[in-house]
């Protein structure tokens, strides 16, 4: 009963009952994405349509999912029709510009989205991290450094981040001291990334004890880490020859 007198109250006042549900579907549909459920948050979706097909949000939604599922074709699809209706929101071209960074052969076609999305929101540091990605694995070196060091200049919250991406470029690139600098402060706030580069430019240096340190303290910060198995058996590795030598 209360709701439908919540409803007639809504007409009488001139709200449009139907996005108004449509927005809540989406709304419960995002939710759902970021607790992982994407099953349940596609039928919020499709249901967000349904009643208004003006309800962008829901294809930005439909994209998401689609990303989470691999399935890259319909989240360009979705994207690109999200974009059509509104082509001022930074999200999706952004959105776009990391997905297809993912894919072989479309990093030229990833900096043109971030390029896009950088127009829409030039002061957003998500928008800086992506063309920094985008830049690097099109070994435009320089460039992709000038957008970390900005991130971690004006971007409090994105720094330790940026300060892990770009420490991992410059490991890529041999530059083991200057990865070194910009990784260590990353380290020291507890980032378990930082501390697995720390290890691989420490072995590269023959720097044993420090290396080793570096894969511990990485394991005790996420035990069950992307690395921790390859982790566990360089320890072993080292823990072995050890004995040998003794």
């Amino acid at each position: 009963m209360t709701s439908l007198f919540l409803i007639i109250s809504l007409v009488l006042s001139g709200m449009d009952v139907g996005n108004l549900s449509a927005d809540l579907h989406i709304e419960t549909g995002m939710a759902y994405i970021s607790q992982g459920l994407p099953d349940k948050a596609l039928g919020e979706f499709v249901a967000a349509l349904e009643i208004s097909e003006s309800a962008s949000e829901a294809h930005l939604g439909l994209a998401r999912i689609a990303v989470i599922n691999s399935s890259f074709t319909t989240a360009e699809e979705e994207y690109t029709l999200y974009m059509s209706m509104e082509p001022d929101d930074y999200r999706a071209p952004l959105e776009m510009a990391e997905t297809l960074l993912q894919l072989s052969g479309r990093t030229f076609d990833a900096l043109e989205y971030a390029e896009t999305a950088l127009e829409l929101a030039p002061l957003n540091a998500n928008c800086w991290m992506i063309l920094a990605g985008v830049e690097g694995k099109l070994g435009n070196t320089e460039e992709a450094i000038s957008w970390y060091s900005r991130t971690i200049i004006e971007d409090p919250e994105s720094a330790l981040e940026a300060r892990v991406q770009m420490g991992a470029l410059l490991f890529s690139e041999g530059d083991l001291y200057d990865a070194r600098e910009v990784l260590l402060p990353a380290a020291q706030s507890g980032v378990a990334e930082a501390h697995h580069f720390l290890a691989l430019i420490y072995l590269e240096q023959k720097d044993d004890l420090r290396a080793i340190d570096s894969i511990n303290r990485y394991l005790y910060i996420e035990p069950n880490g992307l690395w921790a198995d390859s982790a566990r058996e360089c320890l072993e590795l080292f823990s072995s020859f050890n004995s040998q030598s003794n």
